[in-house]
């Protein structure tokens, strides 16, 4: 796990000197502490393109400085390389066998000479986390890519003339012709979903969508996508149940035994909930009786978000080697450091708790496992069971419902509460399903970003992009069935720009990389294939349950589903509202500069009275603030 940037500039007006390079290295350093590189092209001749390269090193594979990047090859090839490729020793084999030699025991002299050998092909043998940038001197081409599930970010802008890129939005910007103007059209996407679909809320900077390569041969640019995890479908999925456990245990154990390849010591999250629970079990039948596993736990003074009773459970069953860990969170502190470190806005207030779970993991262990991705794969989510029954209820019912919905006082409840979910589903019952799920996913509804934005077309519109994408799915590929359409989105989706960026940043900031197994595209693949009868059967995550079921303690599968949070509803109105008050309405604010006022104090008043819950609404609200805070001062240094 490391940090990456670099340019490739074909427009002698654009031209950078190594101390532009050196900024984008810095602007990475929390990434990698263990080693930098820089890497130049620099020649002032006509026709001969500049090219950079930068790289921050976290030494987790080869520890040796020999492995360090920017990597070249004998025909003058160079490469930077973000994150690990779990399948590199069977790889080095086959490169070997045709010929091949190596001087590094690296992941990443094999993925150089694997492209050498097989060109842009070369991501169709690789099973990994990683993000990428190769410059093929011999064919004057500069090749960017992502993993298939969008694990490790790479973001890059293009201007007329050259081209930048790097981990994160913030090391870009210390190239000079990177713009920095904000979308209105992103922003919107934003307040709708917590993250920006394919974009930034910059309008010049993009990302490379999880499962895509870039072609860079100036001044021609060419994207393509080799991996598509909505719809990635392996083999026929097993018509009998028996064989679709069996199949499910076999998969996930593959997927842990891979990802423990490392030359440092790689630990496990673990939360006691179905998915981390699942992962120490396989790492534990991985590791065998003669090697301790690691598993670390945070937990906190309130009862409703403290889960180390349940993790401790787990791992005395198991006979992990267990570390827990009590955090009095200091949000108003922490928060304006996280926003700084995700150089965009993200509003998922679980980054916190990922936060502090990364901070405290980092002081035993350089990598660690963790359950992500369960749910997107299983259906564990209640929006999954929400879709099927509400395709089930006749109109009538409905209806009645839906006039109940609009007349309970259920908007005041925490979101989470029992009362708030069910208002919510009934209040959805009229819609039809694409409008329903992009219901459920989003933060502020069209009209809450109309009134914040004072207009409502790109409010509109970012609503329906959602719908649309989700109607597509369900049609073209899901067969009609809403809940597969659902988790195909959420794979596309949710994964990628809310729940795996939220990981990569809160570890990295920490200098901690974190690895999935669940994001094994072998895994993805097989479960994208699942109908839905044996995903949502017995309460979600049906396979999973009884693939496990020998491994773990009962209370595991029957406890109910707790989310990684901490109670920051409660702190808007306590420790947290004079953060709020000050910065979003202030006058030189991001708030008071691009949204209306009325809406804005509004929202604090509803929440502060208990007449709204608008937990999530102020959170996305307050990290948008504290990013623009973070951005202003950097701008000034």
């Amino acid at each position: 796990m490391c940090g990456i940037g670099g340019i490739l500039v074909w427009d002698p007006s654009r031209r950078v000197g190594p101390e532009v390079l050196a900024r984008v290295s810095a602007a990475l350093a929390h990434r990698g502490p263990d080693a930098c590189g820089l890497w130049m092209r620099d020649e002032p001749a006509p026709g001969v393109w500049q090219v950079g390269l930068v790289h921050r090193r976290l030494a987790v594979i080869d520890l040796d400085r020999r492995s360090d990047q920017p990597m070249g090859d004998a025909a003058g090839r160079q490469i930077v390389c973000n994150g690990e490729i779990y399948n590199y020793r069977e790889l080095r084999a086959e490169l070997v066998r045709a010929g091949a030699e190596f001087r590094t025991e690296s992941d990443t002299e094999v993925l150089l000479a694997a492209y050498a050998r097989w060109g842009e092909d070369c991501l169709e043998y690789l099973n990994g986390m990683y993000a990428f940038a190769v410059w093929d001197a011999p064919a004057g081409r500069l090749l960017l890519a992502r993993d298939r599930m969008g694990q490790k970010p790479l973001y890059w802008c293009a201007v007329e003339g050259a081209l930048a890129f790097a981990s994160e939005p913030a090391a870009l910007l210390a190239v000079p012709w990177v713009p920095r103007e904000i979308s209105r059209r992103n922003l919107a996407e934003y307040l709708a979903w917590g993250f920006v679909p394919g974009a930034t809320v910059y309008a010049g900077i993009a990302k490379l969508g999880a499962g895509c390569r870039m072609t860079i041969e100036p001044p021609r640019m060419r994207t393509e996508r080799y991996f598509l995890a909505s719809t990635a479908e392996g083999a026929r999925p097993p018509d009998d149940e028996r064989q679709a456990v069996a199949r499910t245990r076999a998969l996930v154990l593959r997927a842990v035994q891979r990802q423990l390849v490392a030359d440092v010591p790689v630990g496990c999250f673990l939360s006691g909930g179905i998915d981390s629970s699942i992962v120490a079990a396989a790492m534990c039948r991985a590791a065998g009786s003669g090697r301790d596993v690691l598993t670390f736990t945070i937990g906190f003074d309130d009862p409703r978000y403290d889960e180390t009773a349940r993790a401790r459970a787990v791992a005395r069953h198991l006979g992990t080697r267990h570390h827990e860990f009590v955090v009095r969170p200091q949000a108003a502190a922490d928060l304006p450091a996280l926003a700084a470190a995700f150089g965009e806005p993200l509003g998922d207030s679980s980054a916190l708790p990922t936060h502090y779970l990364a901070l405290q993991t980092r002081r035993h262990v350089k990598a660690a496992l963790s359950g992500d991705g369960g749910d997107e794969l299983f259906a564990g989510y209640d929006r999954y069971r929400a879709m099927a029954l509400a395709e089930m209820l006749p109109r009538l019912l409905k209806n009645s419902l839906g006039a109940l919905a609009r007349i309970a006082p259920w908007r005041g409840a925490h979101p989470k509460s029992a009362l708030h979910r069910a208002g919510r589903f009934a209040d959805s019952l009229a819609l039809a399903p694409p409008q329903r799920y992009a219901g459920y996913l989003c933060i502020f509804d069209a009209a809450g970003i109309a009134r914040l934005l004072g207009e409502r077309q790109a409010a509109d519109e970012a609503i329906a992009r959602m719908a649309q994408r989700y109607e597509q799915l369900r049609t073209e590929w899901a067969g009609g069935d809403v809940v597969r359409a659902a988790l195909a989105l959420d794979r596309e989706m949710y994964l990628p720009e809310d729940l795996l960026t939220k990981v990569d940043r809160c570890s990295m900031l920490h200098a901690l990389e974190v690895r999935s197994p669940f994001m094994d595209h072998e895994l993805v693949a097989f479960a994208a294939g699942l109908p839905g009868r044996m995903l949502l059967r017995g309460g979600g995550k049906l396979l999973l349950r009884k693939a496990f079921a020998a491994d773990l303690p009962r209370g595991v599968f029957t406890g109910p589903k707790r989310g990684f949070a901490v109670p920051v509803g409660d702190w808007f109105r306590t420790e947290l509202r004079p953060l709020v008050h000050d910065l979003l309405g202030a006058g030189d604010s991001f708030a008071q500069r691009w949204f209306d006022r009325t809406a804005v104090a509004a929202l604090i008043d509803e929440h502060e009275k208990r007449r709204v819950d608008h937990t999530h609404r102020l959170y996305a609200l307050l990290m948008l603030e504290l990013w623009h805070r973070a951005l202003r001062q950097r701008i000034a240094r």
